[in-house]
């Protein structure tokens, strides 16, 4: 079986922002391709983004990194579809907008309400969390349902509880930014608010905002989600995820997946795939939305890990029937009737 979730490029980004302010760190030195983090829809396999939450503690030696960036652990720093989830006139319906929208973002999640008599507790579960990085994904999340409340109750709102998952990270400033009783080792993430909160409307002023103009491509990009149980879609997500690293290889996903090259293959095999069948049409669909977006046809070829152009076209054209040059042309010609 291939169970794998994902996070967007974009969920990074006030973490990359936190980061680069207080500890002058970029996301470029735990080792993540550039092209990567220009592209804020990617999909990112959610063990690596672990990964890379236990390097950050290693890179800043601070195991409390992520509250001491709390400031900037916000939705509206994701961009704008972040500003989108918080753009509501109360509480009840950002938290309705954020429970639902924000699979678009993480998949293999789930973000929802649990009612207890007057209280509701925002929940975030994902059993995909592990290790020591479990604790610093959970505090990301209270943080960000937190920063939330805060945005329509007032800077110096306090939640009933809060519970984290993951083993404890033991800091004062932890306590010092929720002010309500935590507790560790819980099995989901959970910030507990009075439901009046809900109830209720406030008085903070609605900010106005533009409507989010959201291209064909870009509306492809959000909507593209895999379940994780979705072999052909997550085969798909992780090919596409490895040409970042260069031209992709069946070692390179058969160890993102979690199988050796053998039982990938046997697997594929099954399904009536191969690897190099499967790559190729991948990377010539990734191709055509480059196109779509302007980029060149010399470019592609080198953001899609091809040595060169020739073997670019080659692939391409054993695919489409055209050449990546005859097939841009073709959508030109296209877009100029």
């Amino acid at each position: 079986m291939i169970n794998i979730a994902f996070i967007r490029t974009a969920f990074l980004k006030p973490l990359e922002l936190g980061l680069q302010k207080h500890y002058g760190i970029g996301l470029a030195e735990l080792g993540i391709p550039a092209q990567l983090l220009r592209e804020p829809m990617s999909l990112i396999p959610f063990n690596d983004y672990l990964q890379w939450l236990e390097r950050i503690e290693e890179l800043t030696n601070d195991s409390a990194y992520m509250i001491k960036i709390a400031t900037d652990i916000t939705f509206e720093n994701i961009g704008p579809i972040g500003n989108w989830y918080v753009t509501c006139p109360d509480l009840a319906l950002a938290f309705r907008r954020i429970n639902y929208g924000v699979s678009c973002l993480q998949g293999g999640a789930s973000f929802h309400g649990q009612q207890s008599g007057k209280i509701v507790k925002w929940v975030y579960y994902n059993n995909y969390a592990h290790g020591r990085a479990a604790s610093f994904d959970s505090l990301k999340i209270a943080i960000l349902f937190t920063q939330v409340t805060r945005n329509y109750m007032g800077d110096d709102y306090v939640p009933l509880k809060v519970e984290l998952s993951g083993a404890e990270i033991i800091d004062p400033a932890i306590q010092q930014f929720f002010g309500c009783p935590i507790t560790w080792q819980s099995s989901a993430t959970k910030v507990w608010l009075n439901l009046s909160m809900l109830e209720h409307g406030n008085q903070r002023p609605l900010p106005i905002t533009k409507p989010i103009l959201v291209s064909n491509l870009q509306l492809d990009d959000l909507l593209n989600m895999p379940q994780p149980l979705d072999l052909a879609k997550v085969m798909f997500e992780i090919i596409n995820y490895s040409r970042y690293y260069g031209f992709p290889t069946l070692d390179f996903v058969a160890e993102k997946v979690g199988l050796s090259r053998q039982q990938l293959q046997r697997r594929l095999h099954d399904n009536g795939w191969t690897f190099t069948g499967m790559t190729n049409y991948i990377l010539c669909n990734i191709a055509i939305k480059y196109m779509l977006s302007g980029m060149s046809i010399d470019i592609i070829a080198t953001v899609l890990g091809y040595s060169n152009v020739q073997s670019f076209s080659k692939a391409f054209k054993r695919n489409r029937g055209l050449t990546p040059a005859q097939y841009q042309q073709k959508l030109l010609e296209r877009s100029l009737n």
